[in-house]
């Protein structure tokens, strides 16, 4: 099957030239993520036209998505261009406040793109005041707020960037979000979306008994950079400074000591003061999420078989979904979110190949790291 692009010239601020088709690319590689945007690789041969249609900010649609170019390279033969679907310009923004909720994760995310990028407020500095809708990102979009079903947390931040607080909150509290490209204009909407588990009848194993749809699995099991206690400092200084430790019942070698430098929470931002259980229960956040980046590991890698009749992407599970692997020779199991789906189109075909990165937590929950 032919695959073409639909590409647009930038014609300066949010304005584009017509659609016009582009079928001439050699290879295309989309990858589609989970808690983050998606990005591509583009490898088309070189020309005067073909440098021309693909330099940085125009725009081109595949699949319902569309995609802006921020970087081009080439030689005398080949052109090189890569870019990241529109909401990938949340790398371009800061949170300009200091920013104090208690709520859904996936509202807070929801959010900093709508303060910052949709609708931001008109700010100032130490010269004057500004238009807000200077900042505006005029091609994106967002679905209604929705709290998935998250549980409230207290939070804090303040002139963070945009980016890595998105991300940041989509890891730590398995969400993510995805684009869909909108009819009449260049403008992709965003939607938060929590991933289901569907670990019960998707299942990857190297079993010669039974789904046998993993093979050269790899296993690993390590504590290397495992922490399971976190001493949150905040605002203060000396013996002043608010501390709050979490899991400090932990002892002897189960007790493994991480630091966490959390000045930048404010109790006060010089109008409004958090209350004190308000501001602690942010400390705590923070600490829970420093361990969540040092648990202990639990490997198992291989390769998916995706050619199985027994379990299909895009029919029984997505980007996002949680799957089950289990090794009968290393006696080993666990459940791993689908993080990245590399999409390959070249003149051979379609490829297809599936990443996990979040490992769910296997002894922590008996730990008590969690609550």
């Amino acid at each position: 099957m032919q695959r073409i692009l639909l590409t647009y010239q930038w014609l300066g601020d949010f304005n584009y030239s017509k659609a016009k088709i582009f079928d001439g690319f050699e290879s295309l590689i989309i990858y589609e993520n989970y808690g983050k945007c998606n990005t591509f690789e583009l490898d088309v041969p070189f020309s005067f036209e073909n440098n021309s249609i693909f330099k940085p900010e125009n725009v081109f649609k595949f699949e319902g998505v569309y995609y802006y170019v921020d970087d081009v390279s080439g030689t005398n033969e080949k052109l090189k261009v890569c870019g990241k679907s529109l909401a990938g310009k949340y790398d371009s923004r800061i949170i300009d406040r200091i920013y104090t909720a208690s709520k859904s994760p996936a509202l807070i995310a929801w959010d900093h793109i709508n303060q910052e990028m949709l609708n931001p407020g008109n700010y100032s500095d130490i010269n004057g005041s500004y238009n807000g809708a200077d900042r505006k990102i005029n091609y994106l979009t967002l679905t209604t707020a929705d709290a998935l079903g998250l549980p409230s947390i207290d939070y804090q931040n303040s002139y963070g960037e945009v980016q890595k607080q998105v991300e940041t909150l989509c890891e730590t509290y398995n969400f993510g979000f995805k684009e869909k490209g909108q009819k009449g204009s260049v403008s992709n909407q965003i939607e938060f979306f929590k991933g289901r588990d569907v670990s019960k009848w998707v299942v990857f194993s190297d079993d010669s008994d039974g789904y046998e749809n993993l093979k050269d699995v790899e296993f690993e099991h390590s504590t290397f950079d495992q922490k399971t206690v976190a001493y949150a400092f905040g605002e203060g200084d000396g013996s002043a400074r608010k501390k709050i430790v979490v899991n400090p019942t932990l002892k002897g070698l189960s007790r493994k000591e991480l630091y966490v430098d959390a000045r930048d929470l404010q109790s006060s931002d010089g109008t409004t003061t958090i209350p004190s259980a308000t501001y602690n229960s942010m400390l705590k956040d923070r600490a829970k999420q420093a361990l969540s980046d040092k648990k202990e590991v639990i490997t198992l890698n291989g390769d998916f078989v995706l050619t199985s009749k027994l379990v299909k992407f895009g029919r029984d599970f997505f980007v996002g979904d949680t799957v089950r692997l289990t090794s009968k020779r290393y006696g080993a199991t666990k459940t791993a979110v689908i993080s990245q789906a590399k999409k390959t189109y070249n003149e051979k075909g379609e490829y297809l190949e599936l990443i996990y990165d979040k490992e769910n937590p296997t002894i922590f929950d008996i730990l008590g790291r969690n609550k």
